[in-house]
């Protein structure tokens, strides 16, 4: 499943969620995907934002530099 972020014709912010990028193009084209706030069904997506993790080593990383995030650390 992905997220996008979505806008309307009329400048309405929203998400949804679909199987994959094909399953929103099929839904948009067909007009199955409505504007919650007003219902228009001309959609786009947005653009969105990376949602970014806390990259792999970050800990280990904070914790030889004197600081770190776990109680238990040997800081």
């Amino acid at each position: 499943m992905i997220l996008f972020a979505l806008r309307c014709a009329r400048g309405h912010e929203f998400e949804g969620w679909f199987r994959d990028g094909d399953g929103f193009e099929a839904q948009r084209k067909a007009g199955d995907i409505a504007c919650p706030q007003c219902g228009e069904t001309k959609v786009e997506k947005a653009v969105m934002a990376p949602r970014l993790g806390k990259p792999r080593g970050v800990g280990r990383l904070a914790v030889g530099l004197g600081v770190t995030d776990d109680p238990g650390g040997d800081a």
